[in-house]
């Protein structure tokens, strides 16, 4: 079912059963390191993560990245479906997701939004994307017929609504949800599943889904992947939908998304000389244990065993220090003309820093140089979306991340 005219809309979703969330639901496979990835194939066989390493979990000997690697993960989301691991919703629902610590929460609604709205104006975004990875993205999903990873969307505080939506929100989690667990990392995952055609159901169309627009907070490479498949899949029943968590402005963590530059082949001289000639800026050598920088309009710098802080003064023209470090450190200094795909700039969420630090990240690799960067405001952010701009390349690292395969979006019938 989907609902005319409107941006957001119910679904049909694929779940695991309640009692098998915990079991079936994982962190997305990139975030695995080769122990715990193995750990995981080893022990748990109801883990999302058998049906995307078919390589790993039922030996298929085929290349990744290729028609016949996805084809071998589509055999494996549908034996998980005829084992019940996996389970069709029989109707339209919405869900109101909450994931929690001790010290935060994140509650918001998982449903589809409609690709042609959000390309007519109703998805607002900010950041350039990989072409390389919008293509193999795109024809994965052609080949696997389903989505497991929601993208992420702000829904702005000011929006009309807004107050009636999020306390139609509140009232719901007020009662008693239909899936509840704990993973290993201290998170709580909290699902509500609203019936479309009940009272609560047409509540919620009446009010998050009458919003218009949003901002996608993260996952543009979905978006343009799902945007390629729409386009050259018309007649592809439900690929003209995307899945999406969408959350109130407010309640978006942006962390730091920093850059590490590979094969660097300059002394440290003519490193410092390169930075001291950027315009617009002071480059000031500092105790390279400082790891960080502490406000917007500072950038931080280490190669070898040294350190400088750029700081941007009031005429430089770059709207953010993703921009200046886009057109002046990594293009002037470094020669990463095209960070869109240039294998020796990889990108570094600030969840992924070594526990001692940038610094010794730095030292232990000496033909690397590290660029961190101070998390952009959401403010900003939209800012740049709502003047049709865009940021580089993974310029924001947004949280929350809803684990893989928790909500399922199929593109036709499995």
């Amino acid at each position: 079912m989907t609902n005319q005219g409107q941006l957001m809309q119910p679904l049909a979703a694929v779940t695991p059963p309640r009692h098998m969330a915990h079991l079936v639901a994982s962190r997305s496979y990139l975030s695995y390191d080769d122990l715990e990835l193995q750990d995981k194939l080893k022990h748990n066989p109801y883990s999302y993560i058998q049906v995307i390493n078919p390589d790993a979990s039922r030996d298929a000997n085929v290349p990744r990245g290729t028609s016949a690697f996805f084809e071998e993960i589509r055999r494996g989301y549908l034996d998980f479906k005829a084992r019940g691991w996996l389970e069709a919703a029989s109707h339209s629902e919405w869900y109101v997701y909450r994931q929690s610590t001790a010290t935060h929460a994140w509650t918001g609604v998982v449903c589809n939004l409609d690709l042609a709205m959000c390309a007519n104006g109703g998805l607002k975004t900010h950041e350039k994307t990989l072409e390389s990875r919008e293509t193999l993205f795109a024809t994965f999903l052609e080949t696997v017929g389903f989505n497991a990873e929601p993208i992420l969307c702000a829904r702005p505080d000011d929006a009309p609504l807004a107050p009636e939506a999020d306390a139609l929100m509140e009232e719901v989690v007020a009662g008693t949800s239909h899936t509840d667990f704990m993973t290993a990392d201290g998170m709580r995952h909290e699902i509500w599943r609203i019936q479309a055609e009940g009272v609560l159901g047409k509540r919620m169309a009446q009010t998050w889904g009458a919003h218009s627009t949003l901002y996608l907070a993260d996952g543009h490479h979905r978006l343009a992947s799902s945007q390629r498949l729409a386009k050259a899949r018309p007649d592809l029943e439900g690929a003209g939908q995307i899945l999406t968590f969408v959350l109130p402005e407010k309640d978006l963590s942006i962390l730091g998304f920093h850059k590490e530059i590979r094969r660097v082949d300059m002394t440290v001289e003519a490193f410092e000389d390169a930075l001291n000639r950027i315009p617009h800026s002071r480059a000031e050598a500092f105790d390279s244990n400082a790891a960080s920088p502490s406000v917007p309009g500072e950038v931080v710098v280490h190669f070898q065993e040294q350190a400088w802080r750029l700081t941007r003064d009031a005429q430089s023209p770059e709207a953010t220090d993703a921009d200046f470090v886009d057109a002046h450190v990594l293009k002037g200094v470094l020669d990463i003309q095209d960070a869109r795909n240039n294998p020796r700039l990889k990108h570094l969420p600030e969840p992924s820093r070594p526990e001692l630090g940038w610094s010794s990240r730095a030292a232990a690799h000496p033909d690397r140089v590290l660029v961190l960067l101070h998390p952009i405001p959401f403010g900003h952010i939209r800012h740049v979306a709502d003047q049709k701009n865009t940021l580089p390349p993974k310029s924001t690292w947004v949280e929350p991340k809803i684990r893989s395969a928790l909500f399922i979006h199929e593109f036709q019938s499995a």
